[in-house]
């Protein structure tokens, strides 16, 4: 049996503790700055000690997952490094998609292996089910037998390996960001514009949510560009003027759909469209 301790009392660091004890591991401490964060990880997780002091993470376990904010990582390994402390032997994982293992730099001076180990996944709640690991790929970098060691947990959890460089990290963090974040903030502008045509907040999410969730299903069916439909890969170009014309008084939603227009319009412009319409569409999608 594998004993580990987390780092970091949240949604993501509850909800690994949760998947890797239903998993037949050993928890051994969960450490939160906030000692109430700590306790109530410690209640849905049914395992381990809860604790402030995030020294107590390394003691007993063989395996740490620090499961921080990327702006406090460089603060926290400095103090599970603090003199007289012992790494030797451990692996130590932060779950930040930014950060590359070398912030771990402190425990490595240590003794211990480290790797960063991140999840492209969102986690809406602590404790999220195990189904939310399933399937899912993890992004891992550090030290060569860290990162076999951390395939072993994806494994574990019925993950996918993905194996990167320390540089690509800020570009691999990106665009899991623009993926899922984005994603949410295009959703919320484009429920403010059917707001603004009467519909109520819920309906418009209920109205929306079946059309993201069948372009998604297009997407991975049928890849990038045969999954765009609409105005813009018809080459409607009088459809996508009044649209235009309709956003002139949002001038951010405005802004959003030329871009991504434009985007698109790269996407597939050589595929079906004449080129005339191309040509018009641009024009319009470039005007300021």
């Amino acid at each position: 049996m594998t004993t580990f301790s987390i780092v970091g009392a949240g949604r993501l660091g509850t909800s690994l503790g949760a998947a890797l004890t239903k998993k037949g591991w050993d928890l051994k401490v969960i450490a939160d700055r906030d000692p109430a964060a700590a306790r109530e990880a410690r209640k849905i997780i049914g395992r381990g000690t809860a604790t402030s002091d995030i020294g107590k993470a390394a003691r007993g376990a063989r395996v740490v997952f620090i499961c921080v904010p990327d702006d406090t990582l460089k603060v926290v390994a400095k103090k599970l490094a603090r003199p007289g402390s012992s790494w030797a032997g451990r692996f130590v994982f932060h779950t930040s998609g930014l950060h590359p293992a070398a912030v771990l730099n402190p425990l490595r001076k240590k003794g211990a292996r480290a790797a960063s180990m991140h999840p492209v996944q969102s986690f809406p709640e602590k404790g999220a089910s195990v189904r939310f690991f399933r399937g899912i790929f993890w992004g891992l970098e550090g030290d060569a037998d860290a990162v076999r060691a951390g395939r072993d947990v994806v494994r574990t959890l019925g993950g996918r390996a993905l194996v990167l460089r320390e540089n690509d990290k800020p570009l691999y963090h990106a665009a899991c960001s623009l993926a899922s974040n984005g994603l949410v903030s295009l959703e919320a502008s484009a429920a403010a514009l059917l707001r603004e045509a009467g519909v109520r907040q819920k309906t418009a999410i209920a109205v929306l949510l079946p059309l993201v969730q069948g372009t998604l299903q297009n997407v991975k069916k049928f890849g990038w560009e045969k999954a765009f439909t609409g105005p813009v890969a018809r080459g409607d170009v009088e459809t996508v003027r009044r649209h235009l014309e309709a956003l002139k008084s949002r001038p951010r939603e405005e802004k959003t759909y030329k871009t991504l227009g434009k985007q698109a319009l790269g996407l597939i412009a050589g595929r079906s469209l004449p080129n005339r319409k191309v040509r018009a569409l641009k024009r319009l999608l470039e005007r300021e």
